[in-house]
C-alpha cells in the first residue's frame, strides 16, 4: 500500500499538464505483463528473468505509477522515497511510440508534486542523458553491485 492517498495522487495529476488522452494511476498487478513485456522490449532483463523478484519489487515500491491511453499501459515509473529528501527512480519507461509525447516527462512531474521537497536521484541509459539534462538533472557520480 503507497503512503500516498488516492486522492494525493489524483490532486498531483491535476497539477500537472497531461499529454492528451493520458491518464496516470498507481500501478495495480493487472499492469504487470505489459510492463514486463515493455521492459523486455527494451532489453531490461529483470522482469523478464526474474519476474517472481520483479514484481515484489514493484509491490514495495512507492511511487509505482503507470501512464495509460484508453487504459493500455504506454509507461511505468518505479520510485523509492523517504517522503522528504530523496526520491529514487529506480525505473521510467515510456513505449517507443509514445516518446517525445511528454509521457516521462509527466511522470516525474507527478512525482515531484507528490513530494516537492524531494531531490530525485536516478539511473539512465546513455541514450537518455539529453532528455534529463534538458529536464534540470545532472550527472551524480555513483556505483552498482548486482548479486544475481
Amino acid at each position: 500500500m503507497s503512503p500516498i492517498s488516492h486522492d494525493d495522487l489524483a490532486r498531483a495529476c491535476a497539477a500537472v499538464a497531461l499529454p492528451s488522452s493520458i491518464a496516470i494511476r498507481a500501478w495495480d498487478e493487472r499492469d504487470y505483463p505489459v510492463m514486463r513485456d515493455l521492459a523486455a522490449a527494451e532489453g531490461w532483463t529483470t522482469l523478464r528473468d526474474r519476474p517472481a523478484d520483479g514484481l515484489r519489487a514493484w509491490q514495495n515500491a512507492w511511487p509505482a505509477l503507470v501512464a495509460t491511453h484508453d487504459n493500455q499501459v504506454v509507461a511505468f515509473l518505479r520510485g523509492l522515497t523517504d517522503g522528504a529528501v530523496t526520491l529514487y527512480v529506480a525505473d521510467l519507461l515510456v513505449a517507443p511510440a509514445w516518446r517525445g509525447r511528454g509521457v516521462a516527462t509527466a511522470l516525474l512531474e507527478v512525482c515531484h508534486a507528490l513530494y516537492p521537497t524531494a531531490r530525485f536521484d536516478l539511473l539512465s541509459t546513455d541514450m537518455a542523458h539529453a532528455f534529463y539534462e534538458r529536464l534540470g538533472y545532472r550527472p551524480f557520480p555513483g556505483f552498482r553491485k548486482s548479486y544475481v
